[in-house]
């Protein structure tokens, strides 16, 4: 068996930066097992959430609206995205204000897509 002798203040720092890494441990394992780990979907199911069929989704990755990453010939979406896109093209009935209303009016027609791209 080999001895190593080390100094109290180097010993310190290397328990230091093992707690430091077994700290980073912990987090990632507690993000995946709380589910905030990014989740991937696969066309069929983003075509589900947004209740549309294949061909608007190929539009909306065509047009930059949704993000999305194609390995072979699957398309992947990330749900936040999904989530993103819905919030974007919500339409409030109880919207009183001015650019609210401006702003459904413009998702309503289609019109805010064609004012994405000019700016």
């Amino acid at each position: 068996m080999e001895v190593i002798l080390i100094e109290k203040s180097d010993f310190d720092r290397l328990v230091g930066y093992i707690e430091e890494i077994a700290e980073h441990i912990r987090k990632i394992e507690s993000k995946q097992l709380s589910g905030d780990a990014e989740r991937w979907i696969s066309n069929k199911e983003a075509m589900g959430i947004l209740g549309v069929s294949p061909r608007t989704m190929q539009r909306y990755r065509d047009n930059g609206c949704i993000p999305f990453s194609k390995i072979g010939k699957n398309c992947r979406y990330r749900l936040s995205d999904i989530e993103r896109v819905l919030e974007a093209h919500r339409i409030d009935g109880a919207e009183e204000k001015p650019e609210g209303l401006h702003r459904q009016y413009l998702v309503r027609t289609r019109k805010a897509d064609k004012r994405k791209k000019k700016t």
